[in-house]
């Protein structure tokens, strides 16, 4: 495997943190910063310039890393290309679809390999979750509900966040990581889009809300506040499959819960998630059926394992288990090495062009179109 040199433009707190983990690979290391504010005199080991497009000229590097506002994202995308260089770009693609567009086409002329930082398709449970719900497992996904509650105590209102035409707003800057995940792990269409929002003054609007239809009767709820204290966020992702519950606790998931139906071979494949701890566990028989109050009644065949149809499918079942699932890391170590991974499966493409990656400019591009559709 080569080495590969980086150059990172934006250097702000994330990019000092994947240049922080990008130096700890084998085979990459971080030889170039480019930062527009001159805050940034010497870093040891980088050459360092105030303007990102004489960064491209470099001849010493192979990729280079964006992560400028999204207002940025497309022009630097392409002349990067364009360059000659491989591309890890900060979500969203851009903030527009004409200029996620012109990133496609660049793309196809140069030839050059660029990806997404949606790096929550790199997270171990978020893996697990779809490589159990790709073999069945859990039955057909029905729902899922994002609760967002971010905090807004390092977002001033000056802050690039609020501005719309820089950030894209919430659903486009923040929200297309949601959008994302759930497109991977259907292989369902998205039919239709809502959305609705809140202005908390003229200049922040930051609550906002989505809903997105597929077509095949999966639906997705979102709903993200940036409008709290650090130190109250709190995100979920709920799942909702034919035999099983799911929720996963933060944006950066890192423990969750379920609740499913199982077989001893799908009860199985569940316990190979990370941190699985078994809470509890009860043949389907002996499982009661709470729907109704009590004295209400019941059909003879309530408890034929036979019977048990989801939306007219039947599948074969026949315990009901309870569990938790963690990730024995910190956050900042998980979401490290998630974008370590993301880094690696660009570097397998550029070695290997039939390598498939996790996730494609495509996909960027297509999470980009939900939540402009939704941001109205």
């Amino acid at each position: 495997m080569e080495n590969y040199r980086i150059g990172i433009i934006g250097y702000g707190g994330f990019g000092k943190f994947l240049h922080h983990w990008f130096d700890k690979m084998e085979n990459t290391k971080v030889v170039a910063i480019a930062e527009t504010g001159q805050r940034t005199q010497d870093i040891p080991g980088c050459k360092v310039y105030y303007d990102w497009k004489e960064l491209l000229g470099d001849p010493n590097i192979d990729i280079v890393s964006i992560v400028t506002p999204p207002g940025l994202h497309a022009e630097m995308a392409c002349e990067a290309m364009k360059a000659g260089k491989h591309v890890l770009l900060e979500k969203p693609v851009a903030i527009t679809e004409e200029t996620a567009e012109e990133i496609l086409k660049v793309q196809k002329e140069t030839g050059k390999i660029i990806t997404v930082n949606h790096m929550i398709r790199y997270n171990s449970i978020m893996q697990k979750v779809k490589e159990l719900g790709e073999s069945g497992a859990f039955g057909e996904l029905r729902h899922v509900v994002v609760n967002n509650y971010a905090q807004d105590e390092a977002l001033p209102i000056e802050h690039w966040f609020w501005d719309e035409e820089m950030s894209g707003g919430i659903l486009v800057e923040h929200g297309v990581h949601f959008f994302d995940i759930v497109n991977s792990l259907t292989k369902q269409n998205f039919q239709k889009v809502f959305g609705a929002s809140h202005h908390r003054n003229s200049k922040q609007r930051d609550r906002v809300a989505a809903m997105v239809l597929y077509d095949d009767g999966l639906i997705g709820s979102y709903y993200h506040a940036f409008s709290g204290p650090g130190m109250f966020e709190q995100t979920t992702i709920q799942l909702a499959y034919d035999l099983a519950r799911i929720e996963i606790e933060g944006w950066m998931p890192l423990k969750g819960k379920i609740h499913a139906m199982v077989n001893n071979k799908t009860k199985a494949e569940i316990s190979k998630l990370p941190g699985w701890i078994i809470q509890n566990s009860e043949s389907l028989e002996s499982s009661k059926d709470m729907s109704r109050p009590e004295g209400w009644g019941s059909a003879d065949n309530s408890n034929d394992t036979a019977t048990k149809l989801f939306s007219g499918i039947a599948y074969p079942i026949d315990e009901v288990i309870m569990g938790t699932f963690e990730i024995n890391q910190s956050k900042g170590e998980v979401y490290g090495n998630c974008v370590q991974s993301i880094l690696s499966d660009l570097i397998q493409k550029i070695e290997n062009k039939n390598h498939k990656l996790k996730v494609t400019i495509e996909d960027g591009v297509l999470a980009l179109k939900i939540a402009l559709l939704a941001s109205g």
